[in-house]
């Protein structure tokens, strides 16, 4: 009878081969179990009945579903805490994998990178995203004022702070304002609701408009602006009745309500007309909206 055998290479193959089968077959259990932890950890029956939609069963949430808006760390919440924030079951497996990996979120923006989160929804969470200062990096703890938080001048608060581990800016309590026409972002920052994002929005606004009359422009001016920060707010009208018939146009272009392209319109129709009588005859200069002369219409005294 013949007698087969197996050439050097080939048996090295097959031998290969086998460890490999063998690898797998250990390993699989492992993984598999550990995928299993991490989807019923995930699970949004493990969560909140309502996170699942009718009819399917892969976990999506519904667009319209209602969230709850709190202060949380991006580094630490569980699954559980950032599905109630209105997050996506996918979103938060991403978050779990990332900080597995080892990667942190050292300041909000951090955040905003999240795979498939919508600005819209950066913008609703960003105020609420308390970052601890053993976290932050160290340029960013250094770049902060007077009312940052930080690991060596953390101390108990006797007025209106939060005195946690969070680095966040003193909140104003109710019955303090700021005034919306004179603070800068820092002092924008400590209104209930308004984070970095809203305060740059509230000081761009005030350079296009020169001044705000009421805080209610903001909720106009700015979308999704969050209402209830209107509370804290003021606008100071300290304007200078303007003597539209009477006043010089260096002067008039010095008022908080009107640039210099309007200042040299007015004084336009002041020598083509004699004089002006009503908000009716500023209309018809075009550099002044309809918006801006209501605006102004209180400030002007016609004689």
């Amino acid at each position: 009878m013949k007698k087969y055998t197996l050439r050097k290479e080939n048996r090295d193959a097959v031998i290969l081969l086998i460890l490999v089968i063998v690898v797998i077959v250990v390993i699989t259990p492992f993984v598999l179990r550990e995928k299993d932890n991490t989807e019923e950890a995930l699970s949004p029956a493990k969560t909140n009945r309502y996170y699942a939609q009718p009819g399917k069963n892969d976990g999506s949430r519904p667009a319209d579903a209602d969230c709850e808006l709190f202060d949380f760390d991006p580094n630490t919440a569980d699954s559980t805490t950032l599905l109630r924030l209105g997050l996506q079951p996918w979103q938060v497996r991403n978050i779990y994998k990332y900080r597995s990996m080892g990667g942190r979120y050292h300041k909000k923006e951090d955040f905003a990178r999240l795979y498939g989160l919508t600005l819209e929804k950066y913008r609703q969470l960003e105020p609420y995203i308390k970052i601890k200062a053993d976290v932050m990096a160290a340029d960013v703890i250094k770049s902060e004022d007077k009312y940052a938080y930080t690991a060596h001048n953390r101390e108990e608060n006797v007025g209106n702070a939060r005195t946690t581990d969070n680095h966040e800016y003193q909140k104003l309590r109710p019955g303090q304002t700021v005034d919306i026409n004179t603070a800068d972002t820092t002092e924008l920052k400590k209104i209930p609701g308004i984070g970095s994002y809203f305060a740059q929005r509230i000081v761009d606004l005030r350079k296009r408009r020169q001044a705000f009359v009421s805080p209610e422009e903001l909720l106009q001016g700015i979308r999704n602006f969050p209402e209830t920060a209107i509370a804290y707010m003021t606008a100071s009208q300290n304007f200078a009745q303007i003597h539209i018939n009477r006043i010089e146009q260096k002067e008039l272009s010095r008022h908080p309500l009107i640039n210099y392209t309007q200042a040299r319109d007015i004084m336009t129709l002041r020598r083509t007309t004699g004089k002006i009588r009503s908000i009716n005859d500023m209309s018809m200069i075009a550099s002044f909206t309809e918006e801006q002369l209501k605006r102004l219409s209180k400030f002007i005294i016609f004689d």
